[in-house]
This record gives structure tokens, C-alpha cells and sequence, in this order.
């Protein structure tokens, strides 16, 4: 379960653009239509169609070379592509052009820790997260979290899962994580407090409710330990997680 959170291109590249449309004023007439174009292109990012969204960020950064929406956007595609060096480059000229914003900054550190280039990537995850303007650190302290334990570097990873969830505590897949470190060292009763944040959530992964049934099992509550299982098996019936229940083990 540990997947990076890069807000899509749907993340805030429409709303980036919004607000800038705002904080600057009028557009010039080329940024207005490379504007256009990069909300198309996250749309179409967005729903999986790689070439056209390819297309339009092409088309935006062809009408106007200097909008960093445009390259951030050419860079989650290349990376989704595999094509890692066109992907690099492209998130590199986007913070070049607008290194303010924080949201190129978590999507070049998520592509960088998916490449194991760990140290790199904590830094772009750091440069978000100190932002003061940054809506949602807690998203970039969670992806910190989850690239630390690829040192592996586990009381980093905790600390950065902690922050996560102070900033923003309906981060489900921090509080899994910080759960399962916490459970892991023997800590059954702090880990349960943990994964109620993740349970809270509408739709609990099966890493989570299986989780919550062997911290139930460790504290000797037989009634929550039977309230998660029956979810797990009603919910996955067919997961790696349920076939364990099953098990045994």
C-alpha cells in the first residue's frame, strides 16, 4: 500500500491556473490558450488518455514556452509513459520556471523516489512541504514518509507520517502506515489509535481492515477483531489479505 499521492494533473493544475489567472490579473492572450490547453490536458490525464493529454501540454507549451503548468503536466505524462528522461527534464523546467510552486515539487519527488532516487526526492518533497502557502503538506509529508522507508529509514518515516497527520489527520494511508510501524514495534494499543484515522475513511483498503484485525487479535479484543474480519471478507473475498484471515494467520 505504499503509493505515492501525486494530485494528478486533476491535483491542482486547474486550480494553480485559476489562481494565478487571479493573483496576476488578465492573461495575455497566449496564456490564456495555454491555459486551455493544460486543462484539457488534465482532463484527459486524468481519465488515462495519455497521447491526447501528451498532445495538449505539447500544444501549450509550443503557444506559450514559459507556462510551468504545461511542463509539470508533460512531465507526469512522460512518466507514466516510462519515458523517464523526457519525464525528468520536463518537472525539472517547470520548478525552473515556477519554483514557488509546491505542487511541482511533490509530483517531481514522487517520480523521483518511484526511480529509487530517495535523497533526491525527500528534498522536492521538503521543498513543498515548507511552503507556507501549500494547501495540503500533508500530502508531501506523507510521500516523505512513504520514500524514507525505502532507505530503509523508519524513524524518519515516522516523523514524517506524525506531521502528515497533524496537518491533515484524514490522511488515511498515513495513518496506515504509522499504524503498522507502531504495530510492528509491539506498540498494538497506540497502533489501534492510529488506524481509526484510516478506518474513518469511506471505503477502508484491505491492508487497512487486515491491519485492524491483527491489532484487535494482539490486544485480545475478539469482538472489533470479528467486526473487521467480516468487513475484509465482505468487502475482499478474493484478496491476498483475505485469503491470510482464512488461513490462519
Amino acid at each position: 500500500m505504499k503509493r505515492f499521492v501525486v494530485l494528478g494533473l486533476l491535483f491542482t493544475l486547474l486550480g494553480c491556473a485559476e489562481q494565478q489567472t487571479r493573483q496576476y490579473g488578465t492573461e495575455s492572450p497566449s496564456r490564456e490558450r495555454a491555459r486551455v490547453h493544460t486543462e484539457l490536458g488534465a482532463g484527459y490525464y486524468g481519465q488515462g488518455q495519455l497521447p491526447i493529454a501528451l498532445e495538449e501540454f505539447q500544444e501549450a507549451v509550443r503557444i506559450d514556452s514559459s507556462y510551468a503548468l504545461a511542463y509539470n503536466g508533460l512531465g507526469l505524462v512522460y512518466a507514466a509513459l516510462k519515458e523517464d528522461s523526457k519525464a525528468d527534464s520536463n518537472f525539472r523546467r517547470a520548478i525552473q520556471l515556477d519554483s514557488s510552486n509546491p505542487e511541482s515539487h511533490n509530483n517531481y519527488g514522487s517520480f523521483l523516489c518511484s526511480r529509487n532516487r530517495v535523497d533526491e526526492s525527500i528534498a522536492q518533497f521538503s521543498e513543498a512541504f515548507k511552503n507556507p502557502l501549500y494547501a495540503t503538506p500533508g500530502i508531501a509529508y506523507m510521500n516523505a514518509g512513504i520514500c524514507s522507508l525505502k532507505k530503509p529509514d523508519e524513524k524518519s518515516a515516522e516523523m514524517y507520517f506524525e506531521k502528515a497527520l497533524a496537518v491533515q489527520p484524514i490522511l488515511y494511508q498515513a495513518a496506515y502506515q504509522l499504524a503498522l510501524i507502531q504495530f510492528n514495534r509491539g506498540q498494538a494499543g497506540l497502533a489501534g489509535e492510529t488506524l481509526r484515522l484510516a478506518l474513518a475513511s469511506a471505503d477502508p483498503t484491505a491492508d487497512v481492515l487486515w491491519l485492524g484485525v491483527r491489532i484487535q487479535r494482539a490486544l485480545g479484543d475478539k469482538s472489533l477483531e470479528t467486526a473487521y474480519a467480516i468487513q475484509l471478507r465482505k468487502r475482499y473475498p478474493s484478496s491476498e489479505q483475505t485469503k491470510a484471515l482464512i488461513s490462519g494467520r
